[in-house]
Order: structure tokens, then sequence, then C-alpha cells
């Protein structure tokens, strides 16, 4: 049985990639993991067999339970997304511990627990996206965290894409804007209506596309390649300068 495994596949970004990945009908089955067990049920209208998996990955117990599935369905992991993460726009200062260490778990923990748990089942041409961020090519005042780790993440992902080379599994890193039709802006306090921001559609087609051809870094929209461009080449006072410019 070949799959596709989902995560934070509740909302926005991550139920964009399921409702592509149903209409592909490349799987047999997509393997949705979120915390929300009603808008995952939801997902079934999709007219795709889905395995829904209510799970916290900032969890110790939701490891334990995806690794038992996977030694007893034994499937071809064909395409891991790793999309489930969060920030807050607030100081480093005002921010609580635990809310950071659970964004450190989730945003960079738990895509390589999950990497490392499907690997042994992925074959050649199987791929792996991880959604970072363009927050990824700038350290953010007030995203200072939520912006590390997806530098983090960003870094991985390019390193383990020249690792996995050899095997022809694709890593593929997603760096997108600003999504207006997520929660992820308003539940992370962001710019109410930032300049360029893209929709989920546009980004989980360019992520799709990317990762069919190869590519080990996606960039969709203007203002994501903007910020990459400015990132490699102006200073980061020039750059905080354009954000609050924009509203970025």
């Amino acid at each position: 049985m070949k799959i596709a495994i989902v995560t934070g596949a509740s909302s926005g970004l991550g139920r964009e990639f399921v409702k592509e990945l149903a209409a592909e009908k490349k799987y047999e089955e997509i393997w949705v993991i979120a915390r929300r067990k009603e808008e995952l049920l939801s997902l079934a209208q999709s007219g795709v067999r889905l395995h829904v998996l209510p799970l916290d990955l900032t969890l110790e117990e939701s490891f334990k339970d995806i690794s038992g599935l996977l030694e007893k369905e034994k499937p071809e992991v064909g395409l891991l997304i790793n999309n489930a993460g969060f920030g807050h726009v607030i100081s480093f200062e005002e921010e609580k511990s635990e809310e950071i260490l659970s964004m450190i778990r989730l945003n960079n923990e738990a895509p390589l627990r999950l990497i490392k748990l499907c690997l042994p089942y992925m074959k050649r041409e199987s791929a792996i996206i991880n959604v970072c961020s363009a927050a990824a090519f700038v350290p953010l005042p007030k995203l200072a965290v939520y912006s590390a780790s997806k530098s983090f993440l960003l870094h991985f992902s390019r390193a383990l894409a020249g690792e996995l080379k050899s095997k022809n599994i694709t890593v593929t890193a997603l760096c997108p804007y600003w999504i207006r039709d997520t929660e992820f802006i308003s539940r992370a306090g962001g710019p109410k209506s930032p300049f360029g921001a893209l929709t989920a559609k546009d980004v989980t087609e360019a992520a799709l596309s990317a990762s069919r051809k190869g590519e080990s870094l996606c960039i969709p929209g203007i203002m994501g390649k903007l910020t990459y461009l400015g990132g490699r080449f102006l200073p980061l006072s020039i750059l905080l300068s354009f954000q609050k410019m924009f509203r970025a």
C-alpha cells in the first residue's frame, strides 16, 4: 500500500495539501495527523481513503503510536509532508517558556522524528516536503524563536536533500510568505492584510510541483523571493525597515 502522510492536516495549508493529493489519486491512502479529530474526519469527503490520526506531535506517545502503525501496516511512504507548526508575534521576553519549548518541539523535533520513522518505509522516488517559511531567511524581531526554528528546518532540509540524493528520495524545503486563507496569521498575531500574501492553493501547487521536479527549495510568490534575496544581500537593518514599510 502506497501512502502519503500529512501533518497539521486539520486546517489551512495541511488541509489544502490533502485535497490536492486526493485529486491526484496517486496514493491508496492518506494518513492525516492533527489534534482536532472532527476537522480531520470532515476531510473524508475528499474521496480518498483516509487514516485519521488525532495526535499531538509535541507528545512522546504520539510517535510511539505512529511507529507502531508503520510496523503493523508496513506501507510504502511515497510522500511525507511535515506541515504542523506554529509561531507567535511576540517579544522573546514576553513569550512563555512552555510556549517556546512547544514551538521547538513541533517546528523542529517533530519533523526530524517523523522523517526518522518514515525513511525505512521509503523507496526510490519517495519525497519529503518540510514546510519552512520565508521567515527562515531573516532573523525577525517579535518572531525570534519562530524564524530561528524555521531557519533550522530549512538548513536541515537542504542538507538532508544532499544525503538522500543517491537514494533518489527528494527533500523539498517549502518557504512561503504569509498565507491569507489559513489560521496562522490570526493565531500568530500577524499583520491583518500583509502585502503580497499568498493563498493555500497557490502554495500547495507550487510545493507539489517543486517536489515532483526534485527541487530542494521552493519559494512561492514574489515577496518570498524578495525576502530570500534580501536576506542574502542586504543588511538586516534595511530589511527590517522594508518589513515595517510594507507591514510584512
